[in-house]
């Protein structure tokens, strides 16, 4: 049986507002907690792992991203009907394509792994890890067999991800002999995710915004495939993908 939930704007805002406090809960439970994150805190964790990681991260990014410009096909009826969401969604594609100029952020991406030692075509075109595969699919998943709101529940982890941009920053030039600018993918993802930039909203509260509309136009729930679920799913994965590439190289 699948459920109705349908809700005011105050009511939509509190319950989005307590679903992304369960996701950034789950993020800390999980990923802060891995030995991947924990040695990169503390300099320790071996360069062999975090290149393999930043090889995987890379094939992610542009699966990622495209799922992003193909939920606006998939979920057209829904941004006809709400013209002004479009500006919000279009603020985020310009960011992520166009900053600091087209391709976007993908430029960043490889400036940082060439950083690392890594090749553009390592960072693009290394097949994933089943264990890094998953985070994708997930999301791939959820777009084209989904309700709408699936997809938009799945992508508020980007804020606890934004603060963990920042301690790989911190890392990247504290302890693996990055500067600022080598680093730049990890500080402008802090940036992007967390917080209001370019007179853009945050990528976490443009996906705020989507789901307050829903869950004020109504949304309806299938088995297994609560809001919380979608919500809290990608932080495990994100902690499996880590995983995978702790144990790979250890």
């Amino acid at each position: 049986m699948f459920r109705m939930l349908k809700m005011n704007e105050p009511q939509a805002k509190e319950f989005i507002a307590e679903l992304a406090a369960k996701c950034d809960k789950r993020w800390k439970e999980t990923v802060d907690k891995t030995r991947f994150m924990s040695e990169l805190r503390e300099g320790k964790l071996k360069k062999e792992t975090l290149r393999l990681f930043y090889i995987n991260w890379g094939s992610f990014v542009p699966v990622i991203n495209s799922v992003y410009t193909a939920a606006f096909y998939r979920h057209l009826w829904f941004f006809v009907k709400n013209v002004d969401l479009m500006e919000v969604y279009t603020q985020k594609i310009l960011d992520e394509f166009g900053h600091p100029c087209p391709p976007g952020h993908i430029q960043i991406l490889i400036g940082t792994g060439a950083a690392l030692g890594l090749s553009k075509e390592e960072v693009l075109l290394t097949p994933m890890l089943p264990e890094c595969r998953a985070l994708p699919d997930f999301h791939r998943t959820l777009l084209n067999d989904g309700q709408i709101q699936e997809y938009w529940f799945s992508v508020l982890w980007e804020h606890p991800f934004g603060n963990s941009c920042l301690d790989f920053f911190k890392a990247l030039t504290m302890h693996y002999g990055l500067s600022t600018a080598e680093a730049s993918y990890f500080s402008k993802h802090h940036e992007a995710d967390t917080m209001d930039h370019l007179d853009r909203k945050a990528h976490g509260a443009v996906t705020q915004t989507v789901l307050v509309r829903l869950l004020q136009e109504g949304i309806h729930e299938r088995p297994g495939y609560s809001a919380e679920y979608c919500a809290v799913t990608p932080a495990d994965l994100n902690k499996i993908f880590m995983d995978g590439c702790y144990t790979a190289t250890h």
